[in-house]
């Protein structure tokens, strides 16, 4: 979207602000103007098409967490490691408790053996939950979540060139309706339905997710959001 902005100071000294389009322009002090709104640095736009103009979203709250991603990527290493480590470690001692002996010192000795066994499985599915969070972060992109009242997330590079976790939630009204506030989440775009012999549909694998700012009155007037045309790889002040 292109926004035509005049500023200028008349010869009273009063301001005059001429603006064409949407534009959050809070006063600052001593009379200053800023625009920009309370993005905070952040821009998130739309995708244009022939029938829409590019738009720029409202973030109405951001949250920064304090672990930059190499740190993320660092700890779930580990993690992995030591998970993979006494994993491996319980395996030998369940086979050298089954083989040394029988009875209750058994059954007691191979009990404590699987409780250990599984915590290092249930380690090891917590690092690649980070790693997997770790290589999203990498990418510097938007992601939206699958329903509307979970906020979305990004991996924003801030000025000492560290990539930060940032817990974002964006708002729009919908152009066309006004009143109508635009949820921000992944649809499906493609996806591959399963019929049974009468016909009925009993499954829907979705192939492709699509990002959309999604109109709740009318789904045709949704605004595909961008979520890698930003500035989230460079490194600016936020």
């Amino acid at each position: 979207m292109t926004n035509t902005q005049h500023i200028g100071d008349s010869s009273s000294g009063n301001q005059q602000i001429q603006a064409d389009g949407d534009v959050t322009a809070p006063f600052a002090k001593d009379g200053g103007v800023a625009f920009g709104g309370d993005n905070h640095g952040i821009v998130i736009t739309s995708v244009p098409t022939p029938q829409e103009p590019q738009r720029t979203f409202d973030i109405v709250k951001k949250t920064r967490v304090p672990t930059p991603a190499a740190l993320i990527g660092t700890i779930s290493g580990l993690i992995t490691i030591a998970g993979f480590v006494t994993g491996a470690f319980s395996v030998k001692q369940l086979v050298d408790v089954f083989m040394s002996g029988s009875g209750l010192d058994i059954s007691s000795g191979m009990l404590k053996e699987y409780w250990w066994l599984m915590a290092s499985v249930f380690t090891i599915a917590i690092s690649f939950i980070g790693w997997s969070f770790f290589r999203f972060l990498r990418r510097n992109v938007l992601r939206l979540p699958k329903r509307p009242f979970f906020r979305s997330w990004a991996g924003i590079k801030e000025e000492n060139g560290r990539t930060y976790p940032y817990s974002l939630r964006l708002a729009m009204r919908c152009p066309k309706c006004k009143n109508q506030k635009l949820r921000f989440q992944q649809i499906p775009e493609t996806w591959v339905d399963f019929y049974d012999n009468t016909g009925k549909r009993t499954k829907r694998d979705v192939t492709k997710w699509a990002s959309m700012a999604v109109c709740p009155r009318n789904e045709e007037h949704s605004i595909p959001v961008d979520i890698s045309g930003n500035d989230f790889d460079e490194a600016l002040p936020r």
